[in-house]
């Protein structure tokens, strides 16, 4: 939300408080499965209600909302995909990405926010390893979707020839999935939970990738990454998860596993210094506040400051997303040797 278009006055607080509203009813369609019933082509919302088993005059006020925002398009009284929609919110399309919304346990968690920033102790702590490995599975079948993109660009950005990348707490391994497709010389040991790397193995045979994929199972804070081992380290969205104390510790088990001149990629929201914008990530710091023990969002010069302690130089900032939209960050250091 930027601050332009947030009105003078207290019309300012009712616009920010019903910025739920748009979440909440996409939230709604995607649980009812409103979209599939338009799959075939356009249809009313008397034949919609019918296809859902829900009620006529409930559809089409959602129907309406989804219209509004350019959803699904809307004429004589027929509904129909637009071709973001068709992509991205039909069950049957391999871009499927509204997995993480197909049950409110993120919404339930942020009912509990007043309790949490009175105790400051989660709804739940998924970085732990029974949470992680329900939690996860779910979070990443949107996650891939959304982050390929970004990943392809940091995979160009950082120009790989050969060696071995480690994908930490890799997920659906989009990011070492994005590098390894731009460099066939690139090996890969994607890391995470026992029951997360189940979900791993597919999304890297889907991709044709799986002779080139090694799998290291275990807790990210105990597990041993040995010794100048890699020449990429990528840490994807992983570091929000960890907080300061515990990410720390990770950089220097990082710097340890690195060859001399490897380089570490940290993707995450990165707030600016003064930590009052953008919003995305200052208000994803909350996000974190009420799903880990100890997770934040960082600046620059704290991950500079950070890095620089554990042993690595030439710290740089890669911003990842289309034009305006910074979808994350990718900040990048370099080891001594």
């Amino acid at each position: 939300m930027s601050a332009t278009t947030i009105p003078e006055g207290p019309q300012a607080i009712f616009q920010i408080y019903f910025g739920m509203l748009p979440g909440r009813a996409l939230a709604t369609a995607v649980q009812l499965d409103i979209f599939s019933p338009l799959a075939d082509g356009p249809r009313d919302a008397a034949a919609v209600a019918a296809a859902i088993k829900a009620s006529p005059r409930g559809v089409r006020m959602l129907l309406d909302a989804m219209a509004a925002m350019r959803l699904l398009s809307k004429s004589d009284g027929g509904y129909a995909l637009t071709p973001l929609a068709r992509a991205h919110l039909l069950r049957a399309s391999p871009d499927y990405a509204a997995a993480m919304l197909e049950n409110d346990e993120l919404w339930n968690a942020w009912t509990g926010l007043p309790e949490v920033v009175r105790t400051g102790r989660p709804v739940m702590a998924v970085e732990r390893q029974e949470q992680a490995e329900d939690f996860f599975p779910v979070l990443i079948r949107s996650l891939h979707v959304m982050n390929r993109r970004p990943a392809r660009q940091l995979a160009a950005a950082l120009a790989t020839h050969g060696g071995a990348a480690l994908d930490v707490a890799c997920g659906s391994a989009v990011w070492s999935i994005a590098c390894a497709e731009a460099d066939p010389a690139l090996r890969v040991v994607a890391h995470d939970f026992p029951g997360v790397l189940d979900e791993t193995r597919g999304y890297v045979a889907r991709h044709g990738l799986s002779d080139r994929f090694d799998y290291l199972a275990g807790n990210l804070r105990t597990v041993d990454f040995g010794s100048a081992r890699y020449d990429v380290a990528l840490l994807g969205t992983i570091v929000h998860g960890e907080g300061e104390r515990l990410s720390r510790a990770l950089f220097e088990r990082m710097h340890r596993a690195l060859r001399p001149g490897g380089r570490i990629v940290v993707i995450d929201f990165v707030p600016d210094d003064d930590r009052a914008g953008p919003p995305p990530p200052v208000l994803f710091a909350l996000n974190m506040l009420v799903h880990t023990a100890e997770g934040d969002t960082f600046t620059l010069s704290e991950y500079t400051r950070w890095l620089t302690e554990a042993g690595f130089a030439e710290v740089k900032a890669i911003p990842l997303g289309d034009g305006p939209v910074r979808l994350a960050t990718a900040v990048v250091a370099v080891t001594r040797g």
